[in-house]
Formats: C-alpha cells, structure tokens, sequence
C-alpha cells in the first residue's frame, strides 16, 4: 500500500508542477515595476482576454482570470471594464492598477496611478473600471497582485 500511495503522490505532483510551468511567463510589463506572471492559457480565459493580465505574485498565477472585457471610446478616451473572476473558494485580497500603452506598445503615463484594494470571494467575479489618461491609449493591462 505505501509503493501505491508514493506512486500517486508522485504523479500528483508531477501534474501540478507540469500545469503550474506552462500557465505563465515572467514579465515586466513597464520598466521600473515589479515583475509580474502574465497570465497566459489560464484554465476557462479565452487567450484574449488573458492577455490583458499580469500578475504579480505566483501564488495568484492560478487563481484569478479576466472573464470579460468591454471597451469604448467616450469623449475621445478610451473606457474599459474587465470582470476579474476568483476561480477559488476562498476570499481574495488583491490590488488592481491598469497600465496603458499608445499604438507602438509604449507605456503611457507610467507609475502615475494607484493600487486600487479589492475583496474576491469564493468564486466571484467583480467589474473594474478604468479611463485612459488621454487619447493616445489604444490597448491597457490589468496588474493584479495580493494586498
């Protein structure tokens, strides 16, 4: 009976090893910030709206998605709304900030805003809101990382 259990824990660990490795890439989504996960092929995100992802603590890598995303232009700027889903059943304490990029993938106006406090409960998913900081935004991310 040991020999068995050695050889399931084995295969367990060896499975969440395998599926933590290929969920993310380290990143550094604007220079002089903390290195993030972006998070790629997270379990149920369609590739893009994980793109739009970063987190910054591996311990989160798995645990939360953006599972839908709006966006518009009002008043030349541009809007957008993500729904970040916590996929376990126990609370989150994160932070959110939106970085935003013009046409050429340069970041805009970095480090000049706030990490915004939010509580993810068991399986929640929650809308967070953001405007662009001028016209020059064409596409943004959202940083993620624990309170």
């Amino acid at each position: 009976m040991n020999a068995f259990m050695s050889t399931v824990l084995l295969l367990i660990v060896i499975a969440l090893g395998g599926c933590a490795g290929s969920a993310s890439r380290w990143s550094a989504s604007e220079p002089g910030a903390t290195a993030g996960l972006e998070a790629t092929g997270k379990p149920a995100a369609d590739p893009a709206l994980a793109k739009h992802l970063v987190i910054h603590n591996e311990s989160l890598a798995g645990d939360v998605i953006i599972t839908n995303m709006q966006s518009r232009t009002t008043g030349g700027l541009l809007e957008v709304a993500v729904a970040l889903t916590n996929l376990t059943t126990g609370d989150l304490r994160l932070q959110y900030q939106f970085s935003w990029f013009d046409a050429t993938d340069f970041a805009v106006e970095q480090g000049t805003r706030a990490w915004v406090p939010l509580v993810l409960h068991g399986s929640q998913s929650a809308n967070v809101q953001a405007v662009a900081p001028n016209a020059t935004v064409t596409t943004y991310k959202v940083n993620v990382r624990e309170q």
